[in-house]
């Protein structure tokens, strides 16, 4: 399965930059993220390894991210491990003014077992998710609104 999602964001490319990068910042637009630690490499850096724990859809999910290829502030790429899935982004930044940026994700998922089903059943989840996921962070980055819970 393949899509593009995108959001444009009232802000400057930078400092979009800077909040995509900072992990302290991500329960704030990852929804359902509970932590996040790093498991190998340096922290943020092309290979590097961080295991995420994401409550979804009221299933808990662990997550293994994989940092494929750096060049900000224009694009970023990591690969997503779970059971049953498998998934690659290829984020581009391009700033379209000063003060405005445009967000585009390409997602490709590979699914295995049980969730090749579920991938079947609910193909517009994984799209919803991506959407959602971009939506949370424009309104973070805009307006300081947080998905956080406790």
């Amino acid at each position: 399965m393949k899509y593009t999602t995108e959001v444009i964001i009232d802000k400057p490319r930078q400092e979009i930059i800077d909040a995509f990068e900072n992990p302290d910042l991500l329960p704030h637009w990852q929804r359902g993220l509970k932590r996040s630690r790093v498991i190998s490499g340096e922290n943020g850096e092309v290979g590097s390894k961080r295991k995420l724990y994401i409550n979804m859809e009221g299933q808990s999910i662990k997550m293994t991210e994989t940092i494929l290829k750096k060049d900000l502030p224009n694009e970023w790429h990591g690969r997503y491990t779970s059971k049953g899935m498998e998934s690659t982004q290829k984020n581009y930044f391009e700033a379209i003014s000063e003060n405005q940026t445009k967000w585009t994700s390409y997602s490709e998922f590979k699914f295995s077992g049980f969730m090749v089903l579920i991938s079947k059943l609910l193909p517009d989840i994984f799209k919803k998710r991506s959407k959602v996921v971009q939506q949370d962070f424009k309104a973070f980055i805009e307006e300081g609104k947080s998905v956080k819970t406790n």
